[in-house]
C-alpha cells in the first residue's frame, strides 16, 4: 500500500471520539479466497468472539486465534506494532487479565 496501510489502520484508532469497546467476530471465518469465497471449503466455524477495551490486544488475540485455522504470525499484522507504538494498547496478552468463557 502506497500510504503504509499498517500505519493507517493504527492511526484510525486515534480518531476522536475513541471507541469504548472493540469486538472481533470470529464465529464464521474465511480461511481462503476472501472476501467473497468460492465454496464452503473456504470457510470454517471456530465460533469465537473477542471483546476488549484495548484495540491492539483484541486484534492480537484474534490473530493468534486465526493462526489455529491458517498459519498467520502476529508479526504479519504490522498494524499491531504500530498501534502499540502509539500507546493504543498492548500485544503482550500475558500482561492482561483475560477471561475465557466457553459456551
Amino acid at each position: 500500500h502506497s500510504n503504509d496501510l499498517n500505519q493507517c489502520i493504527a492511526d484510525i484508532c486515534t480518531a476522536k471520539p475513541k471507541a469504548a469497546l472493540h469486538i472481533v467476530d470470529a464465529y464464521r471465518v474465511m480461511k481462503a479466497n476472501g472476501p467473497q469465497s468460492r465454496s464452503e471449503a473456504d470457510v470454517v466455524m471456530p465460533k469465537g468472539l473477542f471483546i476488549s477495551t484495548d484495540p491492539v490486544a483484541v486484534d492480537t488475540a484474534a490473530v493468534r486465534f486465526f493462526n489455529q485455522v491458517r498459519e498467520m504470525a502476529v508479526e504479519s499484522a504490522g498494524y499491531l506494532a504500530c498501534g502499540q507504538e502509539l500507546e493504543l494498547g498492548t500485544t503482550d496478552l500475558d500482561s492482561l487479565n483475560i477471561k475465557r468463557i466457553k459456551m
